[in-house]
């Protein structure tokens, strides 16, 4: 890690930190009551903050389900940007907000979807749920910096019993349902490594496409509601609309691309709170221009159950390694699709002869969409819930940070604190 980057994300780390304290001391305690229980032909209201690529395919996913019979009707809009607003507004005809905050006061929204960039998931979801909203909140489910705000989101959701799926969709997969079944009934004895990576060549997913190079803060572009509790600095278009390239908003490939990879080996062998983590990697090959996410991320997590994690990811070579579960007693082999399942699965036992299982693809993001609206209804937990999202991110800010700051970072359980 450069000098440049170091500067910088210590300095997004001190001030992040600082503005979540600031959020938690001066955030409204209005709240109101929890929903009851909503018959199944009783239609939902769904608001959307965020409306930008994958703010869109949330609204494709859910036009869809209402087309399947699902009674739900997308009724408002939200976006910093407002030719992005305008035309999700054309499209869902639900009512154009330019301030979230007026959204959520919208009567009519029973369920938002927040898909901002990282920095804004936490902020806007406890707005949601103070204000009587159940919510989908994208992945990650926090900043990398936020540590404070999500224990506040996790808790404050407890508390007053909203229902809110994280955006870990593969939580959603038979397949992955499969693999769980497998390890539950001993297929490998027990469980002690888990490897698998995430390979590209390309840096589309940090350099986001640019539509408006002219653009300007103003009436078509609310600087301020994008920064939210980020370090306040000038604008710049690539800041917003190629936002993944920068620490004050995002993590690169730990908080972006391991959601994929990392979240479906948490669920199905419920890992909590790892021990420790330790990362490496940096940016080796996209140096040309302001990025400051690495391109090469690699992370070892450590569980109190004995039990290992590694993760790795490079953007500059697409070749890729199938995963493994190792237990004492065998391996498990995974050929997957990361977006939509399991392709098929090897148990291969230390003794014995090799077992292939077919597995299959499933449109994850629409099963995820249908648990969550059914909980909204019965209020029963969703597969992805805001325990599980919290678990998930502590593990990925405690690697970031180990990253950052070229140190070990432990969690403490009985504080539930990231010593670093």
């Amino acid at each position: 890690m450069n000098q440049k980057q170091n500067r910088i994300s210590r300095r997004g780390f001190i001030q992040g930190t600082a503005a979540g304290t600031a959020y938690l001391a001066t955030a409204s305690t209005v709240m109101v009551a929890p929903r009851n229980i909503l018959g199944a032909n009783e239609r939902l209201g769904i608001g959307f903050i965020g409306v930008g690529g994958r703010g869109m395919s949330h609204v494709a996913t859910v036009q869809r389900l209402i087309k399947d019979g699902e009674a739900a009707q997308i009724v408002a809009v939200n976006d910093a940007y407002k030719y992005r607003l305008d035309e999700a507004a054309k499209i869902t005809r639900g009512k154009a907000y330019r301030r979230h905050v007026d959204l959520l006061e919208d009567k009519n929204v029973d369920v938002v979807c927040i898909a901002t960039p990282d920095r804004l998931h936490v902020p806007q979801a406890l707005d949601a749920i103070r204000a009587g909203k159940d919510v989908y909140c994208e992945k990650p489910m926090g900043h990398w910096c936020q540590f404070a705000l999500s224990k506040q989101f996790f808790e404050e959701t407890q508390k007053l019993k909203r229902v809110v799926q994280i955006g870990n969709q593969a939580n959603s997969s038979p397949e992955w349902g499969k693999v769980k079944d497998l390890i539950q009934q001993g297929a490998v004895g027990r469980v002690q490594h888990v490897q698998a990576g995430f390979y590209r060549y390309g840096d589309w997913g940090e350099r986001m496409p640019i539509p408006d190079r002219e653009a300007r803060p103003g009436p078509e572009l609310d600087w301020e509601a994008f920064l939210g509790d980020a370090p306040k600095v000038p604008f710049t278009v690539d800041r917003f609309f190629s936002w993944r390239k920068y620490l004050d908003y995002a993590g690169g490939p730990c908080t972006d691309l391991f959601p994929h990879v990392f979240t479906p080996f948490v669920n199905v062998l419920g890992l909590k709170f790892p021990s420790l983590a330790v990362a490496s990697g940096g940016i080796f090959k996209y140096s040309n221009y302001d990025r400051e996410v690495p391109d090469t991320f690699n992370m070892c997590l450590d569980y109190p159950n004995q039990l290992s994690v590694v993760m790795v990811c490079t953007l500059s070579n697409e070749y890729q390694t199938d995963p493994a579960i190792r237990g004492d007693e065998g391996t498990i082999v995974l050929q997957t699709d990361w977006s939509s399942g399991v392709d098929s699965l090897t148990i291969i036992p230390r003794q014995g002869a090799k077992k292939t299982i077919a597995g299959g693809r499933t449109d994850t993001t629409y099963a995820h969409w249908k648990n969550l609206l059914g909980c909204v209804r019965s209020r029963q937990k969703p597969v992805s819930d805001v325990a599980f999202g919290f678990h998930v991110q502590v593990a990925l800010n405690m690697a970031l940070l180990s990253f950052l700051r070229k140190k070990v970072a432990q969690f403490d359980p009985a504080t539930q604190e990231i010593i670093l």
